[in-house]
């Protein structure tokens, strides 16, 4: 039977994780046995594809967990300690009690295990507190599941520890396990840091590129018009100079459509070819990649951007169509197709080629073909030569970074985890689409799990053997946008607007009181102002002005605030409870008038140029 504090536990905090484990309640396991260690503990004895071991010590599994957890050094560099394989809970017990105030989850991937340990175990002997996620793997195919769940709430920061025993008595489950949480943190960690460096300029861009969005055709209204037509994705790695006489054949023939991704634009005009499209996403302002563009004024080459892009779009002297990002709050709020149908957006990534990915399969083109897709390094050289804001040469720094992974010929190259992550994204986008084709033509580069490499010349002898590409495919410059409906939600938006500093006053004086009664309150005090604080909070969530505006510029801030909102709503003590809110939410509110005062000059232009639109008629 679960231990009765243990149960009582469970149904309150992690209800789910106990209904999942509930039928187990009970049940003899044959290949699970708790026998009495030497010194009268408790110790678990695993039966698995027919070997037998202890997952503890026979002996005195205390002392050995203790033994276990003195090898851990620098702890307090760390926020959160991951555990992978709960056991019996011995070397738990031995490192949070060495580390009593560090945040804890618990991983358990045997349900079986779990049932045993709540049932002879308590969990009272862990601080429960620190306790901020349980989890049981009650099938593989959970997993992703389950560590998604996590690392959402998590900002990478975090010690993995995982009992020895597990990686004896289940390896290759252990061995699998550890290979996605560490690929999963290292692109939380690659998202977080995304975020905070992009979180306001996402905004900004979105505000100054709104008025291109009403002059320019949005690229996936196209859907499915270049049904099984080849495209290549061109990217900048090192091997895109070996294809440039292949991609000049392919051009001159019109064999496929050629989409640059960033900087792969620079080689092909280096050597006279000019893509059927450029494509552009990143936020910085960063106008190197278009500089000969620019200064040659040429005006063959359409310009396929995200609509959070940084670079100077008027300056583009190109056609120009455009794309909504994901991280755009600005436009899904103001835009609505004439038709009514539904508003596409693409997700944003850390790398163009696979925003590119998504946009080639939305219009239709079959097959998706990789050229200069390194991702990795390819010899000496890290990029394609003749980019003049770009070392090619691997540096001192790379190299010490560098791993190792599978390149496209089974070899090994050098590789980074930035470029992994890029990798995994690809991997990720290219098996949303099972049954689209992708090849890979990049010598020396990473194989890229979904596709199959083939030599461009090869493709080109076997598979682009006619002309596809159609003279004038463009969209031509449009409108796609209902403007009677911009003009109510602006009228919306300048309501909201105007309501917004009442609220933020409300809210702020109602935090100020919460942090002046600090632990001298009374409970009937402190419960008052703890729910004044709540109605005012929720107003501001609720306020438009607030989520298109100010929220997506502070969402790191606002994802470290929900994964604390736990300790704020199991806090019983009113006066603990209003301490806790002060801590978690001062910066926020502290910010909240500048945030304000600083997005109304950028909602400034918006609405001017809203206003040009309303007047037209």
């Amino acid at each position: 039977m679960i231990l009765i504090d243990n149960l009582n536990f469970l149904t309150e905090r992690f209800p789910l994780l106990w209904q999942a484990i509930k039928p187990l309640e009970g049940k003899v396991f044959p290949s699970l046995e708790v026998i009495t260690a030497k010194n009268g503990a408790p110790t678990l004895k695993v039966v698995n594809d027919g070997k037998t071991l202890y997952l503890h010590s026979s002996y005195n599994p205390e002392a050995e967990a203790e033994r276990f957890i003195a090898q851990f050094t620098g702890v307090e560099n760390y926020r959160h300690v991951f555990f992978f394989g709960i056991g019996l809970g011995y070397h738990l017990e031995a490192f949070m009690r060495k580390f009593p105030n560090l945040e804890f989850t618990l991983y358990e991937p045997v349900p079986e295990i779990l049932s045993t340990y709540l049932a002879t175990r308590p969990l009272s002997n862990l601080p429960l507190k620190q306790l901020k996620n349980f989890y049981v793997e009650t099938n593989p195919a959970y997993r992703p599941l389950l560590l998604k769940d996590f690392t959402d709430f998590s900002d990478g920061n975090v010690l993995f520890v995982m009992l020895p025993s597990y990686e004896q008595a289940f390896p290759e489950l252990a061995k699998e396990f550890l290979a996605i949480f560490q690929r999963m943190l290292a692109s939380k960690r690659l998202n977080l840091n995304a975020n905070a460096a992009y979180q306001r300029k996402w905004t900004l861009n979105s505000i100054r590129n709104f008025k291109y969005l009403l002059t320019t055709p949005n690229i996936l209204r196209e859907k499915d018009r270049f049904q099984g037509i080849p495209a290549l994705i061109v990217a900048a790695g090192p091997s895109l100079l070996d294809e440039i006489e292949n991609l000049r054949v392919i051009k001159e023939k019109g064999l496929a459509y050629i989409f640059s991704a960033g900087s792969g634009l620079v080689p092909l005009l280096n050597n006279g070819i000019y893509p059927d499209a450029a494509t552009s996403y990143d936020p910085n302002k960063f106008d190197g990649v278009y500089k000969q563009v620019y200064e040659k004024k040429i005006t063959e080459i359409p310009l396929i951007f995200g609509s959070t892009v940084g670079i100077t779009l008027e300056k583009y002297p190109g056609p120009k169509a455009h794309m909504i990002n994901s991280q755009d709050t600005v436009a899904p709020y103001h835009l609505r197709l004439k038709d009514g149908t539904e508003l596409q957006t693409f997700n944003d990534s850390s790398t163009v080629s696979v925003v590119l990915v998504q946009v080639l399969k939305h219009l239709g083109f079959d097959p998706v073909i990789f050229v200069g897709q390194n991702l990795a390094f390819r010899g000496e050289y890290r990029y394609a030569g003749g980019i003049p804001y770009y070392k090619p040469e691997v540096t001192e720094e790379w190299r010490k970074k560098a791993i190792l992974t599978e390149a496209v010929d089974g070899r090994q190259v050098y590789t980074l985890e930035d470029y992994n992550q890029m990798r995994f994204e690809l991997e990720r986008i290219i098996a949303d689409h099972p049954g689209a084709e992708f090849i890979n033509t990049t010598k020396g580069g990473a194989k890229i799990a979904g596709t199959t490499f083939i030599p461009l010349e090869k493709v080109i002898a076997e598979r682009l053997t006619r002309r596809v590409v159609e003279p004038g495919w463009f969209p031509a410059a449009t409108c796609d946008y209902d403007r009677d409906y911009l003009l109510r939600q602006q009228a919306r938006m300048e309501r909201e607007h105007s309501a917004l500093p009442e609220t933020i006053t409300r809210l702020s004086k109602a935090f100020s009181n919460l942090e002046r009664l600090g632990s001298a309150a009374n409970h009937d005090q402190q419960q008052k102002q703890i729910e004044r604080f709540n109605r005012e909070l929720k107003k501001l969530i609720r306020n438009q002005f607030f989520q298109v505006f100010i929220q997506p510029g502070r969402r790191v801030e606002l994802e470290l605030i929900a994964k604390k909102i736990d300790d704020v709503r199991f806090e019983n003590d009113p006066v603990r409870k209003g301490e806790a809110i002060v801590n978690v939410f001062k910066r926020l509110v502290t910010n909240l008038q500048s945030d304000f005062e600083s997005m109304t000059k950028e909602y400034g232009t918006i609405k001017q140029f809203i206003a040009t639109l309303d007047n037209v008629n």
